[in-house]
């Protein structure tokens, strides 16, 4: 009889930063007792980076194990309302899962766009409001194949949409057998919980704040101006999905398949809202009782696997998406001796370190070493050909483009499996490390609101991180063969659309222009982005 596959629980917290894990940072005022349990029972990764530093596209690269820049959205991230980005030709890891024998669920924050149904126009009159007080561009981000911010965007999302028809793409038809969740973050509309392809409740009102401010404290306990359901309550929205998590957890472990639940926690993104019974257990302010509510259901999950007997059967993987946010207030914070990118330099939508470097904690007893770590650079792109490898799964030449198995550091083996990685930021800059050197090719950190025509995409720094970690002394006038180097690997990679062996694949299209400016260092761009004009 053939030994029964390991399940997979992957939990992707939500704007956590690395400095929030106190098994990572041992200056943190938060003390993360749960995740530090977690982190005894398996393996620390302190190298370990998100494919961008902001959540669509890092979920993108993750379930993709491709790089999101390849992807049509060059920048920012989708809206709420947003049709799908994941290409229907595209395999995820949850399809290569199933096609393994693997029951497959996602619960949480989806973010990916989805295949909504939508009326002949904006419905402003089901809302009561005046079609004249708004302006509705001809064309729009998250609509008819169009993900540049660029082209527009429109101020109350969720108008257009047929709530009472089915989804018609979305996580069901990407692999997974049962989802339930929300569109977006818990500050983007539409404000409806989802269960498979259904709506459960239509929106009847409109809640929120125009112009939310997503950079800074200003408004943390917020959310996005939009469309709600009657039943909707923020506040409730995190424990409604961790109870259908232990739910779903006790029903697979009752049953004869391996499962892959993929939970992308709604925590520890704004707005910032604690349950009653978690107010003021950090003795730091909300952000900090905010990740104690994420660590206490990282601690219930653990608690659920073991009383069900399958812990030890469990491959159990915790991350985050990007940085730690502006929203979660670093100056309060640093005030009170925490800092949530540790001595990272950047937070969220920044290239630098503190933008994507992430508390990765994996725990699978046959496999890892309990209570140990690895130091060698790794990708969340890597997680899809990892469990491929683990699972048996083979891979086609036209999947995980950007994945490279780290099976060999779960096994302990001290060696480089990755020598190079590919960063993005916000505004869609890139950056490139290759061992102890990285170059960005972006200005300022090239956060989200950083863009304009006069934004450069040219080489701006250099760093050696095994002396300069923190990312604070720019060496790049003082190596320029290195930058030379380092500049015709990264246009290999984007030219072969993909960083692994294999035969070339071509990268998605900005539409609707076709150009992609984030690649204006490259040699030869015009020519290259012409095969886009066509």
């Amino acid at each position: 009889m053939e030994q029964k596959k390991p399940n997979v629980v992957l939990i992707l917290a939500d704007d956590l930063g690395y400095g929030d894990v106190s098994s990572f940072n041992p200056d943190s005022k938060i003390h993360t007792a749960n995740i530090d349990a977690l982190a005894q029972s398996g393996m620390r990764f302190t190298d370990s980076h998100a494919t961008s530093a902001l959540c669509t596209p890092s979920r993108y690269g993750l379930l993709t194990g491709r790089y999101n820049w390849r992807s049509r959205l060059k920048s920012f991230v989708c809206p709420g309302d947003s049709e799908p980005l994941i290409e229907k030709n595209r395999r995820t890891m949850a399809q290569m899962l199933k096609d393994q024998g693997y029951q497959t669920a996602a619960v949480g924050k989806w973010h990916l766009g989805l295949g909504w149904q939508l009326k002949d126009g904006y419905d402003f009159d089901q809302f009561g409001l005046d079609e004249e007080k708004f302006e509705v561009p001809e064309t729009r981000m998250g609509r008819d194949g169009n993900f540049d911010p660029g082209v527009g965007m429109i101020q109350l999302e969720g108008l257009d949409i047929d709530y009472s028809k089915p989804i018609t793409y979305g996580p069901l038809q990407m692999g997974f057998d049962y989802f339930y969740g929300t569109p977006a973050s818990l500050d983007q509309p539409p404000f409806v919980y989802i269960e498979n392809d259904r709506v459960l409740e239509e929106p009847t009102e409109i809640t929120g704040v125009p112009g939310l401010d997503r950079l800074g404290a200003s408004q943390q306990k917020a959310w996005q101006v939009g469309v709600k359901a009657p039943h909707f309550v923020h506040e409730e929205v995190p424990a409604n999905m961790q109870n259908k998590v232990l739910e779903l957890i006790g029903r697979f472990a009752d049953g004869d398949q391996p499962f892959f639940l993929y939970y992308p926690v709604h925590l520890v993104h704004g707005p910032i809202l604690p349950l009653p019974e978690f107010h003021g257990k950090s003795g730091i302010g909300d952000y900090g009782d905010w990740v104690l509510q994420l660590d206490a259901y990282v601690g219930q999950i653990m608690d659920k696997l073991k009383q069900k007997g399958i812990f030890d059967d469990t491959i159990f993987i915790f991350t985050s998406d990007n940085g730690a946010s502006g929203v979660a207030n670093f100056s309060h914070l640093l005030k009170q001796g925490h800092n949530p990118s540790y001595h990272f330099r950047g937070k969220k939508s920044d290239i630098w370190e503190g933008g994507h470097r992430e508390p990765t904690i994996i725990s699978y007893s046959p496999v890892i070493k309990s209570g140990s770590s690895s130091n060698h650079m790794v990708s969340l792109s890597d997680l899809y050909r990892t469990l491929a490898e683990l699972t048996g799964a083979e891979l086609g030449d036209n999947e995980a483009e950007d994945s490279i198995s780290n099976l060999p550091l779960w096994e302990g083996q001290e060696h480089t499996v990755r020598s190079y990685i590919v960063h993005s930021s916000g505004n869609g800059g890139l950056s490139i490390r290759r061992g102890r050197w990285k170059l960005n090719l972006v200005t300022d950190g090239g956060s989200m609101d950083d863009v304009g025509t006069d934004v450069s995409f040219q080489p701006s720094e250099l760093f050696d991180l095994s002396r300069d970690v923190k990312e604070l002394h720019n060496v790049i006038d003082r190596h320029p063969d290195i930058i030379e180097s380092l500049m015709n690997d990264l246009e290999d990679y984007v030219k072969k659309g993909r960083s692994t062996p294999g035969e070339c694949q071509r990268n998605e299209r900005n539409n609707p222009t076709g150009e992609w400016r984030q690649l204006e260092w490259m040699d030869g761009y015009e020519d290259y982005i012409e095969q886009f004009h066509e």
